[in-house]
């Protein structure tokens, strides 16, 4: 028998073999536009709205796939199409009722103007039947891009598929993270029209129009059609629909919900009810609670000065010149004397304590933190979408668990860890060449697990190590004496 995951979905094989949801987007060439889906007129009932326009042909043969393809319909074991069991009445009429009743049509059970339409219009194709309500068990998830559409660059696609999973992940307690290397709980790839999913089994998009499908947990994957080209917001759109199922939401009935089985707009970020469906799922992402309104005195929070740090964690410039030193939970501003340390989270969301490294492209908007092997980039102090990400997805070639990295004047990166450095140049392939790591004694003086550095506006290079800076000569690349971070701001680079 023919693998198609609806018949799989139907019968309940297995919830691995669940069915693959497959948006349809309409083609420029098909005669429903986007115009007629956009409509503000809606039906008090919220039925979609009729078009005046003749209807598009649809085969019987065409409705019996779509119709097996959504799983309203069971297929044979020797024909995928035209063969149907014919106990219990005429399946294929029963199954066109269902479908009418399901998307608030007259429920005639043929295959008439309204009913060509839909089954014409841009849709999801995961089974509106037998669908659990299944989530991960597990707070971080993994992603793994295995190719990509060839109507769209490498660097765009990979961006606004990260937007996507980056735009559920911000509501809700999840967190995403890309990996370039090994095993990924959720492979996102670029899939011929015939082809088999990662337990080899059979998948087919049906028609050109079908531009994407995508497993539930704990599975999960996401299939593109490499006979399909897309927009970036078509992409961006579909990817967000997909990466929904992924999820592990199934689809509703409101338009204006991304998971709407028929895709009548183009969605850019997540809308409020399908936030809350997530959220459902994987609670609420924390956030610092507000005091309550109240005349009792609470007590302040005593938080430590500069000058009583042992050791920092990391010193950053933002992309305003400002410098900060971030140690602990904390981050101090060095444009004031003794600052005392604030919440880091109060001026970067999202971002742990206990930083590794940062730097911030010279001239640029974004700040990359590091922490063991994820790093997160800020443009303006706010989290890029599909961040955190894996290290070794966004900047290949450079290890995790860093000491200390900065920025060179051309724009490169320096990262440090215990007595090793690796140089990343962004416009070179491979970015770190094979000369790499190098040993830090490279640099007369240089000491060895350090705690940070920092390329500053004075264009000095400063490294930390405990309670004590140095500084690098770019005349002779020799690292001077120490000299103590004392309790004056003047004593640091500020």
């Amino acid at each position: 028998m023919i693998a198609l995951l609806a018949v799989l979905t139907v019968l309940q094989i297995s919830t691995i073999q669940r069915t693959l949801g497959v948006p349809v987007y309409i083609d420029p060439d098909t005669v429903i536009k986007p115009e007629y889906l956009q409509r503000n007129s809606v039906e008090k009932n919220d039925a979609l709205p009729l078009d005046p326009r003749p209807a598009p042909e649809v085969t019987d043969q065409e409705a019996a796939a779509f119709l097996v393809e959504l799983g309203f319909l069971n297929q044979t074991a020797n024909d995928v199409v035209t063969r149907f069991d014919q106990v219990g009445g005429d399946p294929r009429k029963i199954a066109l009722v269902r479908f009418q009743k399901k998307f608030q049509l007259p429920e005639s059970g043929q295959l008439d103007d309204d009913t060509r339409r839909l089954i014409a219009a841009p849709k999801c194709g995961v089974s509106e039947l037998n669908a659990d309500s299944e989530k991960w068990t597990k707070p971080v998830i993994t992603y793994k891009i295995n190719s990509f559409p060839a109507s769209l660059e490498p660097a765009e696609a990979r961006k606004l598929i990260g937007q996507a999973f980056g735009e559920w992940s911000k509501h809700a307690n999840l967190d995403i993270v890309e990996v370039s290397q090994g095993d990924a709980d959720i492979f996102v790839s670029d899939e011929a029209p015939d082809h088999r999913d990662r337990m080899g089994f059979s998948c087919r998009f049906t028609k050109i129009t079908t531009v994407a499908h995508a497993f539930f947990p704990e599975i999960g994957d996401v299939h593109y059609n490499s006979a399909k080209s897309y927009t970036p917001d078509e992409f961006l759109s579909a990817s967000m629909h997909e990466i929904g199922h992924s999820l592990g939401l199934d689809h509703v009935m409101s338009q204006s919900s991304i998971m709407f089985p028929l895709h009548i707009r183009y969605h850019l970020e997540i809308p409020v009810e399908d936030q809350r469906a997530l959220q459902a799922l994987y609670g609420v992402r924390p956030t610092i609670k507000q005091s309550p309104r109240t005349t009792t005195v609470l007590p302040v929070e005593s938080t430590p000065r500069l000058c009583s740090l042992d050791k920092i964690d990391t010193i950053v410039n933002d992309a305003s010149g400002e410098t900060f030193v971030l140690a602990g939970n904390y981050y101090y501003d060095l444009s004031q004397q003794n600052p005392a340390g604030r919440r880091i989270s109060s001026k970067w969301p999202r971002l742990p304590a206990n930083i590794d490294a940062a730097f911030t492209y010279r001239g640029g908007r974004h700040t990359f933190f590091f922490k063991g092997s994820r790093v997160w980039v800020y443009a303006d102090d706010q989290l890029e979408a599909g961040y955190p990400r894996a290290i070794a997805g966004e900047l290949p070639g450079l290890p995790n668990n860093l000491d200390a990295a900065y920025v060179t004047k051309a724009g490169s990166i320096v990262a440090i860890r215990r007595n090793q450095y690796w140089f990343y140049n962004p416009a070179k392939r491979p970015q770190v060449s094979g000369h790499f790591p190098r040993l830090v004694y490279d640099f007369r003086n240089m000491p060895v697990n350090m705690d940070a550095a920092l390329h500053h506006t004075d264009r000095q290079f400063y490294f930390f190590k405990g309670r004590e800076f140095y500084r690098l000569s770019l005349t002779n690349f020799t690292v001077g004496e120490p000299s103590p971070m004392e309790s004056k701001t003047n004593s640091l680079p500020g």
